[in-house]
């Protein structure tokens, strides 16, 4: 595990909230140089902490209109196999080991709550899931990844 000081905590809370900052706009805001924040940065990176940046869609706009969480238990000799499988299909934004009744979590989005339906029916009950509970997302209250 790496710990980080004071001042990559900083530059990791900046990049959370607007992962577009460029190096002068996070050095004048920690009174840092660009050149130490890019050394920072690519240190965080190179180091896995952080892992990527991405663009946060509104769903909506890209024809989503359906999302749900589910939930579900998997035999622990097809667990690899049906992890690896959700972790291609297309629908599948996040897959988490949990505790409970049911080991693994994942969200899964669609056009529509039929082709949701088909996607669970055809594409990830076949994969072995049991005691899979479903859990439909009305609104987004906050929908934002990091702090």
């Amino acid at each position: 595990m790496m710990l980080q000081d004071d001042l990559d905590q900083k530059i990791l809370r900046l990049l959370q909230r607007n992962g577009k900052l460029t190096y002068e706009e996070i050095g004048a805001m920690v009174d840092r140089s660009p050149s130490t924040i890019r050394d920072r940065i690519k240190k965080l990176e190179d180091n896995k902490t952080i892992l990527g940046y991405s663009a946060i869609v509104n769903q909506e706009k890209v024809g989503i209109n359906s999302d749900a969480y589910l939930a579900g238990d998997i035999p622990p000799d097809k667990a690899q196999s049906a992890i690896s499988s959700l972790y291609s299909l297309e629908n599948v934004s996040e897959i988490l080991r949990v505790t409970g009744e049911r080991r693994i979590m994942f969200r899964v989005r669609a056009a529509s709550n039929q082709e949701l339906v088909e996607v669970i029916d055809k594409k990830i009950r076949p994969l072995g899931f049991t005691n899979l509970e479903v859990t439909m997302v009305l609104e987004p209250i906050v929908r934002y990844p990091g702090l």
